[in-house]
């Protein structure tokens, strides 16, 4: 598998955006929500009259970015994804925004690419060290299929002090270029190397029999315990319950609503796993029967 390291300063921007939208108490640089904030209000408001939930329009519209550079084709593109057909005064409004944000965000960050490249070293380091052994083993330990050849990797300047995720419609995963390993338990390698491991998910064979919606829901935990067990092997990390948790709730998988994190999904998750490492049924039915189970109450 290959991994092809795209620094991208407008993608950048907008995950910035996006952080401050959805987790502002989390953001590490105040100078984010000062330069930014005013004009991802904008959006938000903007959006709200459009949609129930602002989410999945900051996820399509940075997975865009990578692809399209005007603003107005990239705000009507991004609505439209999101089954928004709006007229031109609102496109060229939400354009308008997302130009600001990245010219706010360009203005703090000028030489970004640069920089970028230099904070994800050690990242890329890790990789050429772990990242194919990692790989091998989660292709044992669940579906050889879920190896991508080739997979993008947006690296981005940290917001909230370690986030990835992965757009699997568009092959790329983006994810914020730490120095440092956030957490100890879990150096940002494995965190890569679950990010990785979503983007086979969209082939039919994964993915029909669950649907888009419920796809975007299940392949995070789907990915989690397998990746961490592979991790176990090459002695990065361990798949736990109390590793379990902490990569739910440091790398933001949201959780079923009504759901609680230690006492109900963990031990739904591990359950799940462990009856995959008994009976091993092939992959997608695994990740059917977890979608049935995590559905909300």
């Amino acid at each position: 598998m290959r991994l092809n390291w795209v620094p991208n300063a407008s993608v950048s921007a907008l995950h910035a955006g996006e952080m401050c939208a959805q987790f502002p108490s989390q953001v590490i640089d105040p100078g984010l929500i000062e330069n930014l904030g005013s004009y991802v209000a904008s959006v938000e408001q903007l959006l709200q009259s459009k949609l129930a939930d602002t989410r999945p329009f900051w996820y399509r519209l940075i997975a865009t970015a990578a692809e399209i550079g005007p603003n107005f084709e990239l705000a009507q593109t991004s609505l439209l994804k999101c089954g928004v057909f709006a007229n031109a005064s609102v496109v060229n409004t939400l354009a308008g925004h997302i130009t600001d944000i990245e010219a706010a965000f360009n203005q703090m960050f000028p030489k970004h690419d640069e920089q970028v490249r230099l904070r994800v070293r050690p990242l890329q380091e890790q990789w050429l060290g772990y990242g194919q052994g990692l790989m091998a083993h989660l292709g044992r330990l669940a579906d050889k299929s879920l190896i991508p050849e080739e997979v993008k990797v947006i690296p981005v300047q940290p917001a909230i002090g370690g986030y990835g995720w992965t757009h699997i419609e568009t092959n790329m995963v983006r994810i914020e270029a730490m120095l440092t390993n956030p957490m100890v338990e879990i150096p940002e390698v494995v965190r890569l190397g679950w990010l990785a491991s979503q983007v086979q998910l969209e082939l039919p064979r994964f993915s029909e029999l669950l649907g888009v919606t419920q796809l975007h829901k299940v392949a995070p935990f789907a990915m989690l315990p397998p990746v961490l067990a592979a991790a176990q092997v090459i002695e990065l990390s361990a798949c736990t319950e109390e590793n379990v948790a902490l990569a739910i709730e440091n790398w933001h998988i949201p959780i079923p609503q009504g759901w609680d994190l230690h006492e109900r999904l963990v031990p739904t998750l591990l359950d799940w796993w462990e009856t995959y490492l008994t009976t091993r049924p092939e992959w997608h039915i695994a990740m059917q029967a977890l979608g049935k189970m995590l559905v909300s109450d």
